[in-house]
């Protein structure tokens, strides 16, 4: 009686709180439901057959439920898919005799990161505004690539109308005027840096034609959009905050970068269009190949002009220090094991499954067998 007393007193000491009461609530009610379904059946069948009846539902359901964790990737899951840094090189990828700092060879075809003087004047690489300034039509100039300071002047003067006397971010005289040329330098800076990933991700036919023309050479890249990228560009930024760049630095001077341009090569081959039939056939190319291609992305950032903010105003752009260095991060892509624990939950289940069936199939010929035996008896 005293070792009851002594197990009681240690759960009741237990704190019924996070794991252990989700556990609990789990172990309760699967005892609960599957319990007296199995209580149920065995009253009414005996003991042995009423166990393996429960036991072979039991797995049955684990089947289909399984299965459609392993078709939705829901339920139990694994590690999931990840970009990987594999190296990262500073300067001008495309230089494979650098002894210095030698580049992977994947990179030899990467476009170099400086910028043209001109559209067109090889090893370099042209700037978005200039394609647009050149390629784009009259809304695309109206919309990247123009200063309009009336529209900011009226908008300005409409917001600071608004406010009360005693605002403190109310402003007077020439101090609007200030302002309004505070705003339209910003958004020249934004003009001035515009990448090619963010051109792309707004007007691809422009960075197209710029293919095109050979103004902008690309190998064996695909120029991938800041959008299509942005999960590699999170791993990329959260790797250069921990290696040893200068940019995980406290000192707010130093840790702070330009995200350029993205490029990506391997992994399944994409669609040409929308068509119904690049569709079919794409899904079907895809889905026959036995494994995945290496994907491969490359992340290009550049040290960003440190400007003290000012207290009151929004954070001024970040613009590129065109002094500091391209750094570019090549990542692979790593598919992970996402669905592999609901399928080999859904495979080791199947197989219990059929095992208790067929436990079933070989009682049920037995006792065929022998009530057919004693109905042949004398």
């Amino acid at each position: 009686m005293g070792s009851v007393f002594s197990a009681l007193s240690a759960l009741g000491a237990i704190s019924f709180d996070n794991e252990i009461r989700g556990l609990l609530t789990v172990l309760l009610g699967s005892a609960i439901l599957m319990g007296s379904v199995w209580l149920i059946i065995s009253t009414n069948t005996g003991f042995r057959l009423g166990s393996l009846i429960a036991i072979s539902a039991i797995f049955g359901w684990t089947v289909m439920m399984a299965f459609l964790w392993s078709l939705y990737g829901i339920g139990l899951q694994g590690a999931r898919p990840t970009w990987e840094v594999q190296a990262i090189h500073i300067g001008n990828p495309s230089i494979t005799d650098n002894e210095a700092n030698p580049p992977p060879e994947i990179l030899d075809d990467l476009p170099n990161p400086l910028t043209c003087a001109t559209l067109g004047d090889g090893d370099c690489l042209p700037k978005a505004i200039q394609v647009v300034r050149v390629l784009g039509d009259s809304s695309q100039k109206m919309e990247l690539d123009s200063i309009d300071a009336g529209d900011i002047r009226a908008e300005l003067t409409a917001f600071n109308d608004a406010l009360a006397d005693d605002d403190p971010r109310k402003l007077a005289g020439d101090e609007i005027e200030s302002e309004v040329q505070r705003l339209a330098e910003e958004q020249r800076i934004r003009n001035e840096d515009l990448t090619l990933s963010e051109l792309k991700g707004v007007h691809p036919d422009l960075t197209d034609e710029a293919e095109r023309l050979g103004w902008l050479e690309l190998g064996d890249w695909n120029l991938q959009t800041t959008q299509a990228a942005g999960e590699a560009i999170t791993a990329a930024s959260d790797y250069l905050a921990q290696a040893d760049l200068g940019f995980g630095e406290t000192d707010a001077q130093s840790n702070s970068f330009v995200v350029l341009d993205a490029y990506q090569q391997g992994g399944k081959p994409k669609r040409l269009n929308n068509g119904v039939w690049e569709r079919v056939s794409n899904k079907v190319i895809t889905s026959a190949m036995p494994r995945h291609p290496t994907n491969y992305t490359v992340v290009q950032v550049q040290r960003s002009i440190y400007k003290e903010p000012v207290a009151g105003q929004a954070p001024p752009p970040t613009e590129v220090d065109p002094n500091e260095p391209v750094i570019s991060v090549l990542m692979q892509r790593n598919l992970g094991r996402f669905r592999l624990p609901s399928i080999l939950v859904t495979i080791g289940s199947g197989l219990l499954f059929l095992a208790s069936l067929l436990m079933l199939h070989t009682r049920d010929l037995e006792v065929r067998r022998r009530l057919e035996g004693e109905g042949a008896a004398p």
